[in-house]
């Protein structure tokens, strides 16, 4: 009886150590240098942005794998060249790119910053700044909004 109470606890020892939990990585590309206020830039994303967006359940089904998009979590499309799927997360100020899918460069979401390169990081933050948050702060300009509004910290 001892005999097989070790042997059980020597396999069940073995077999843990072959099972092995991934970890989840995140492209984490930040914008703290940007002191646009991430409330305002949400509901510019919300209303703006994504107010047309159909998100296809193909694309939904890469990020999200058939769980719901969590609060904070939104999904954005770039449709000129290259066509682009970022998700991208509020709470951090002002958002933080969680991953990315391109077509162009894997037919699989990409959540590791190793597998772009530092080049491609660039490519990625200069078009999310260019064509996100900068036309933010020129659409917040334009609508006349105050300063406490358009930023964390009032120019």
């Amino acid at each position: 009886m001892l005999n097989k109470k070790i042997l059980s606890l020597v396999c069940l020892f073995m077999l843990s150590g072959c099972y092995k939990m991934t970890e989840f990585s995140y492209l984490s590309i930040t914008f703290n240098d940007s002191r646009i206020n991430s409330i305002f830039l949400t509901k510019y994303v919300d209303s703006v942005v994504n107010k047309n967006l159909i998100i296809p359940d193909s694309i939904n089904y890469i990020f999200l794998s058939g769980e719901p998009l969590k609060e904070q979590e939104r999904i954005i499309h770039f449709k000129n060249n290259p066509d682009e799927w970022y998700m991208i997360n509020f709470n951090a100020a002002p958002c933080w790119i969680e991953t990315i899918y391109c077509k162009n460069l894997t037919d699989t979401l990409v959540n590791n910053r190793t597998l772009l390169g530092d080049k491609e990081i660039d490519r990625i933050a200069n078009r999310f700044r260019t064509e996100v948050i900068n036309q933010a702060e020129h659409y917040g300009r334009k609508q006349s909004l105050p300063d406490s509004i358009l930023y964390d910290v009032p120019k």
